[in-house]
């Protein structure tokens, strides 16, 4: 329930026209910052919320039932805040958002009209737009372990327990361009792979930018020039030279921890399980089947 101060509610009941939006954003590490439609800045909460800055609110839907609310948030990338580095390098993934309906003239009558979190985030050159989700979409998330006949364990953590410091298991290497957003040139490995197949669902690193996240590799190929690699994001904007990592994968298969890894004991999984396959499969009179 939305708890309105008595005073703010009189002058809503009045017909106030003193009224604005601030959002304040909370990211993983800690970090507040506010915005607010209004062309002053607005003390909220304790927090300075910038104006002018071409954030604004999308429609908030909300439904009967256990459907969380949703919505979308907009803003130019003027800020100096919300910029087009801090987006690829994630650092507003997962973002807390609280929308607050302020009176102007007295900032400190506000309510909370809003709490959720940020989504995906899609950007172009001159702005942005992040999908908005209530704290209820939480209630939709997978907790615990589910019955699969893949692997749910990450490769190479203390549940698989493959090593991933064997030869070949970690190259070395260097950015030697770009193909597109989410494409990548990588020469200079050391060791040469075997295989450049085995980087497909492994991990890329940026060792000369610890803040930069570590992106997933998509698929991995070799060609005259290199290794090309797909990533699951947009890479940050590196120049050719930059020095990074690149880790095997897992397609987390029971025949791949098998083959690959020789680690078939500590496959996370339930290869045998019966899938639609059984239940479509015609009736046989063989004994075997």
């Amino acid at each position: 329930m939305i708890e309105i101060p008595p005073e703010l509610q009189a002058r809503l009941d009045a017909g106030v026209t003193t009224l604005s939006w601030a959002w304040i954003l909370t990211r993983r590490d800690g970090s507040r910052y506010g915005f607010t439609d209004h062309d002053q800045t607005l003390e909220v909460d304790g927090v300075s919320c910038e104006p002018a800055s071409g954030f604004s609110a999308g429609d908030l839907r909300s439904e009967t039932g256990a459907s969380p609310a949703r919505g979308a948030v907009f803003g130019q990338l003027d800020s100096g805040v919300i910029t087009t580095d801090a987006i690829k390098a994630g650092a507003w993934d997962g973002a807390a958002l609280a929308l607050y309906r302020v009176d102007w003239s007295d900032p400190t009558l506000t309510y909370r009209a809003f709490t959720g979190e940020l989504g995906e985030i899609r950007y172009g050159d001159q702005g942005f737009e992040a999908e908005v989700s209530g704290l209820s979409a939480r209630l939709n998330r997978t907790l615990g372990r589910v019955f699969s006949r893949q692997c749910d364990a990450e490769l190479g953590d203390a549940r698989c327990q493959v090593d991933l410091s064997e030869p070949g298991r970690r190259v070395n290497g260097l950015l030697a361009g770009r193909i597109s957003r989410r494409a990548l040139r990588v020469g200079g490995l050391d060791p040469a792979p075997v295989d450049a197949r085995d980087f497909a669902e492994g991990v890329l690193a940026w060792t000369a930018q610890p803040t930069w996240p570590d992106q997933r590799i998509i698929t991995a190929r070799a060609d005259e020039a290199g290794l090309v690699v797909e990533l699951d994001s947009a890479a940050p904007v590196a120049e050719a030279g930059e020095a990074l990592r690149l880790t095997v994968g897992c397609d987390k298969r029971f025949e791949t921890c098998k083959t690959r890894f020789s680690n078939a004991a500590n496959f996370r999984g339930c290869p045998h399980m019966p899938g639609n396959d059984a239940l479509i499969r015609p009736v046989s009179s063989r004994a075997d089947d």
